[in-house]
């Protein structure tokens, strides 16, 4: 039986045998300890002085070289029983006299030690002492007594306190016996109350108080407990009444669902057939649009060919006009047709490898007339070093098309750059960036400009046009081929798309989108909290990486000390988690690094790795400390007090990219 499941006489009793026998033990124990050091040090005192004395009685012997008379000294000792040997040497460690107890064994001598010493060996002590006459050393004098009556001493004063802490302990035994009734006595009475009540379920009954201590005022509480149990039993009855009314209501209104949900179901359906209808729609009006356009649009550029050799020149402005509306009605179905594919998850990449220049010669050449159209300069600004890429070069040259005719169409007098440049830092990749002098944007048209459907106002659509689908749908590209595309403007001074492509797209481009730049974080839907993770374990990483997209964090790898270092620059993060352990270099040199740099020393940085030295990582300025394995309420409550306030999202009228893009 352990002492959890003792009765509480017994645990009282128990208690106070406890507490009482080891206050007793503690304090002789106490008193016997000191007692016998006490004793030994007052034993080894006289042995020293009983040294000194021999010493002294010893000198002339040894000044004289008197052997009969140092022996006469030695003899003298056998007056102390305790004495086992004492040993007289000359000052080349030669003995000149010796003495042992009768019956005591020769055996091994010490070796003599100058000065006045003592030393405890075995059950002896041994003192030595110098033999001198008018300050000059003459020899050395040895003592060896035993612990007879320090032994005799311990056994004894051990009996009687032994015998001490048994009547001790009968005594506490006999007094907590009595005494623990007073605080069992109650309680043991209102467990039998407490019995009566359970087994006969009468809420009526009521456990007596005999004191008002703490115990009294637990018989109190449980009677009120009692009768707070009893007033609510006949609430229970009362509410069971009307529980069986409220059961029928709801089985009726059961009933009343399921014939709802049936409703739904079926307009479920219904809607789900809709969408197979329109799909079938959009495939049917694709051939059915498309090819009376093609026919309009090839049959208006054979006659403007006629009518500008033979025809007036009103007739070739008109059929100018039949194929510029054409050709504009054919994009419009071809956004809404993309758009479509998008959504349903059938838009595919189609990738080859072509050359970057010619692509985008051609495509300057066909923008040309669109740049005049408002009086622009059109011009290209790419490094020779651009080569090849691969990539759907359709897609491609959609994005950069989209980009361009809008810049072209919101400016008017200005100028339109092209800047196509290869990056080689953390990946090999193009970027394409495309800066025109128009109307801008403001804060609020910039954050919904990649937004489906979204103009700036109505003033401005009725101005430029446009449906809001082709800067949608160039991001949608984007992200398909693992790049990024973002925007800077200032309204009224116009604006720059940039867009990041790898050089070689890979091949899985049909799984999740590429993880967002800071960017991309001002758009609605993105985080705006962006976290650097360093640490040298790819697991770890992909680890914090989904934990952190799925709380909305924007996550960036490093594996390095080094490359946490850069990527820190570059991006200036909100927040770093840093391993210790690193293969360049430690996490306490990236933390002193980041401590020492003024532009990085206000990132805070929490410590994520298997060293447990917390203090040395507080002190180096970390503002957290997580040892792994990482615990992830522990990680999401230490990242939460840096995360960013999302900006809030626009009204559904805001104006997309520079008044009205598309």
């Amino acid at each position: 039986m352990t002492l959890r499941n003792l009765s509480i006489t017994r645990k009282l009793t128990l208690l106070a045998m406890l507490t009482s026998g080891i206050a007793v033990v503690l304090s002789s124990a106490s008193f016997l300890i000191y007692d016998l050091v006490t004793f030994r040090n007052l034993l080894t005192q006289d042995l020293m002085t009983e040294a000194e004395i021999v010493s002294y009685n010893s000198a002339a012997a040894l000044a004289f070289d008197d052997q009969a008379s140092a022996n006469v000294q030695l003899s003298a000792l056998t007056a102390k029983p305790d004495l086992v040997a004492a040993v007289l040497y000359g000052t080349e460690g030669d003995i000149v006299a010796r003495y042992l107890r009768a019956g005591e064994p020769a055996g091994a001598l010490p070796a003599p030690v100058a000065g006045k010493s003592h030393r405890y060996t075995g059950n002896y002590i041994e003192v030595f002492s110098d033999v001198s006459l008018g300050g000059e050393r003459l020899g050395t004098l040895f003592l060896r007594s035993d612990l007879q009556r320090w032994n005799m001493r311990a056994r004894q004063y051990a009996g009687i306190l032994g015998i001490f802490v048994l009547m001790s302990g009968l005594l506490a035994w006999v007094v907590s016996s009595r005494l623990q009734s007073l605080v069992s006595g109650p309680i043991l009475e209102l467990e039998q109350t407490m019995r009566t009540v359970s087994v006969q379920q009468n809420y009526a009954i009521r456990a007596v108080k005999t004191s008002g201590d703490e115990t009294g005022r637990l018989i109190d509480g449980f009677n009120t407990m009692l009768a707070e149990i009893q007033h609510r039993d006949k609430a229970v009855q009362r509410a069971n009444n009307d529980l069986k009314t409220r059961t029928q209501e709801l089985e009726d209104e059961i009933v009343h669902r399921k014939r709802m949900q049936e409703e739904l179901l079926k307009a479920k359906d219904a809607a789900e057939e809709a969408s197979r209808a329109k799909s079938a729609f959009l495939a049917n009006m694709s051939h059915e649009l498309r090819t009376p356009l093609n026919a309009i649009i090839g049959y208006s550029e054979i006659l403007e060919e006629e009518a500008r050799d033979s025809g007036p020149p009103e007739n070739v402005r008109d059929l100018k006009r039949i194929q510029a509306a054409g050709k504009h009605l054919l994009a419009l179905i071809n956004d809404v047709l993309d758009l479509s594919k998008i959504e349903a998850g059938k838009m595919a990449l189609h990738l080859e490898t072509f050359e970057v220049a010619p692509m985008i010669e051609e495509m300057l050449t066909t923008l040309q007339p669109a740049a005049e159209r408002n009086a622009n300069r059109l011009e290209l600004r790419m490094a020779g070093d651009v080569g090849a890429m691969y990539a759907d070069v359709t897609k491609v040259r959609q994005i950069l098309f989209n980009l361009l005719s809008n810049a072209c169409k919101f400016t008017e007098g200005g100028s339109v750059i092209l800047d196509v440049e290869r990056e080689s830092d953390a990946e090999d990749r193009l970027v394409f960036r495309v800066t025109d002098t128009g109307i801008g944007m403001t804060p609020e048209q910039q954050r919904n400009v990649f937004q489906y459907f979204t103009q700036a106002d109505s003033s401005t659509s009725r101005k430029y046009g446009g449906t809001g689908l082709g800067l949608a749908i160039s991001r949608r590209f984007t992200h398909m081929m693992h790049g990024d595309i973002h925007v800077t403007s200032t309204s009224g001074k116009g604006s720059v798309f940039t867009v990041e492509l790898p050089a070689r797209v890979p091949l899985e481009t049909e799984a999740a989108p590429p993880p967002r730049t800071k960017e991309q974080a001002a758009e609605p839907d993105a985080p705006v909290t962006t976290v650097l993770v360093v640490d040298d374990d790819p697991a770890v990483r992909d680890l914090m990486t989904r934990f952190l997209d799925k709380m909305g964090y924007l996550a960036v790898e490093a594996s390095s000390g080094r490359d946490g270092l850069r990527l820190a620059r570059e991006l200036r993060p909100d927040v770093i988690t840093l391993d210790v352990v690193l293969p360049d270099m430690t996490g306490w040199d990236v933390l002193n690094e980041l401590k020492d740099d003024p532009e990085l020393e206000a990132i805070p940085v929490i410590m994520v790795t298997i060293v447990d030295h917390e203090a040395a990582g507080i002190a180096g300025g970390a503002a957290n400390y997580l040892v792994k394995p990482i615990d992830r309420d522990q990680l999401a409550s230490a990242l939460n007090k840096y995360r960013v306030v999302p900006v809030p999202e626009a009204g559904a009228s805001m104006a997309a990219g520079g008044g009205g893009r598309g």
